[in-house]
This record gives C-alpha cells, structure tokens and sequence, in this order.
C-alpha cells in the first residue's frame, strides 16, 4: 500500500501555525525580560532594558507578519533576520542575568 499524498493545503497551514507558535514564544520571552528588567534594573539601565525588548520584540512581529503573508516564498531570505534577532536576545538575556 503506497501513503495518500497529504491535502494540498496542508503544508502551508503548518507553516502558518508554526510562525504563529514562533511569535507566541518570542512574545513570553519578551515578557519575561521585561520583567526581569523591571524587577531587577532601576533608572536608565531598566528603560534600555525594556526599550530593547521592545524594538526587538517589535522586529520580530513585523518579521513573523511578513512571512505570513509571503509564506510561499523560500525561508531563506528572513532566515539571517531571524538568527540575528534570535542572537540578540541571547545578549540581552545575559546580561540582565549577569546585572
């Protein structure tokens, strides 16, 4: 017996749902550093803090908008986007860590 091919729309609505799981994660992520900014950080550091958050948590909803709307065209061009905002948040969360 040879496996039924999946429906034609199948793979799309994964991809879709994927990114949103995506934009979920980032977006816990981003509240809990902006917690453990708030919590943490007084005065300056604390704004920067949350002001970075926010621009990067910013970026990667209009990352994650854009590939829902493009979802047909190959990962491969917003990949190095991604990376880089995935990158800086690993800054960001070690040195609120370190502070």
């Amino acid at each position: 017996m040879s496996e039924r091919p999946p429906p034609p729309g199948a793979q799309l609505e994964r991809t879709q749902l994927s990114w949103r799981r995506t934009l979920i994660s980032v977006t816990v992520v981003a509240l809990l550093l902006a917690r453990l900014a708030a919590v943490h950080l007084t005065g300056a550091p604390a704004a920067a803090a949350l002001a970075a958050v926010a621009l990067i948590w910013a970026a990667v909803v209009w990352l994650v908008r854009r590939r829902l709307t493009s979802v047909t065209t190959p990962v491969g061009r917003s990949l190095p986007a991604l990376v880089t905002l995935i990158l800086l948040y690993c800054v960001m969360a070690t040195l609120l860590l370190m502070s």
